[in-house]
């Protein structure tokens, strides 16, 4: 069984609405995007959809005469028709003009209605009202310092973290610590062409193996599974957070694990 202060959304793409909306989570509807004029466009959802979280993508900060109060108001409306409890916005670039204003915008906006706006944990100079969200996947140092740290700046109510699955081939030495994602379909051939030893750390909760190739030299790959993200979502509530995002499908096969119930439990009306 979870937590009982334990919440968890699932970060869904339209596409898999049907399947995630059978585990009985709430969802986080991912399609919304904004365009580069700054309007918001979105993907078909049925028009049942209520509830939940709205997520935007914003891939390329918007130029030119963009007004970001245009941005703001087309989001407020549709998160008021949608009955959504709050935005995601899904940032990768740093911080504009547009967007510093967007977010003081959404923030306003948002608080009035008493929703919530979700930021990447990297905005967190730009907002003091917004709930942050960072990554559990690491490839260095200690997920528990990485959260106390994050708590010690912003407040433990204020954070939510990321599930994600990490499945990456790092070349050693990893200079700029980043590795190469792969699929499952690889991760499970080395596995079987290799049947290297591996590892679980407990500073990065996940599990790793090393292995040395001829024409790239040594490598080092790191990933979860469902143990892995329990034992990190369960570090997360010592540090005192309560609120989880799952990206589905990435995170399908270890829902049992993450529920503590299968896909028919899950689905099935309470008697």
């Amino acid at each position: 069984m979870t937590h009982p202060s334990l919440r968890q959304f699932l970060l869904t793409p339209p596409q898999q609405l049907t399947q995630a909306r059978s585990w009985g989570l709430p969802l986080a509807h991912m399609a919304y995007r904004l365009d580069e004029t700054g309007q918001l466009r979105q993907s078909s959802l049925p028009a049942d959809v209520k509830g939940g979280l709205m997520l935007v993508g914003v891939d390329d900060s918007p130029v030119g005469r963009s007004d970001p109060r245009r941005t703001v108001r087309e989001i407020l409306s549709v998160c008021q028709a949608r009955n959504f409890s709050g935005v995601i916005l899904d940032l990768e670039q740093p911080p504009t003009h547009f967007l510093a204003q967007l977010i003081q915008g959404l923030e306003e906006g948002l608080s009035l209605r008493k929703r919530t706006l979700f930021l990447p944990e990297s905005y967190g100079n730009y907002t003091r009202r917004a709930a942050l969200y960072l990554s559990s996947a690491l490839s260095g140092g200690s997920l528990r310092r990485r959260l106390e740290q994050a708590v010690d700046a912003y407040g433990a109510h204020r954070l939510v973290l990321c599930l994600h699955r990490a499945r990456d081939d790092f070349f050693l030495p990893s200079v700029k610590g980043r590795g190469r994602p792969i699929s499952q379909e690889t991760l499970d051939r080395l596995i079987h062409r290799l049947h290297p030893s591996i590892f679980f750390s407990q500073d990065l909760c996940a599990h790793y193996f090393t292995y040395m190739s001829r024409e790239t030299g040594a490598h080092f790959v790191l990933f979860d599974d469902g143990e892995s993200l329990l034992k990190k979502r369960a570090i997360a509530q010592e540090a005192g957070l309560t609120r989880f995002f799952l990206l589905y499908p990435e995170v399908e096969e270890f829902l049992p694990h993450l529920t503590g119930r299968d896909r028919e439990a899950a689905a099935a009306p309470a008697l």
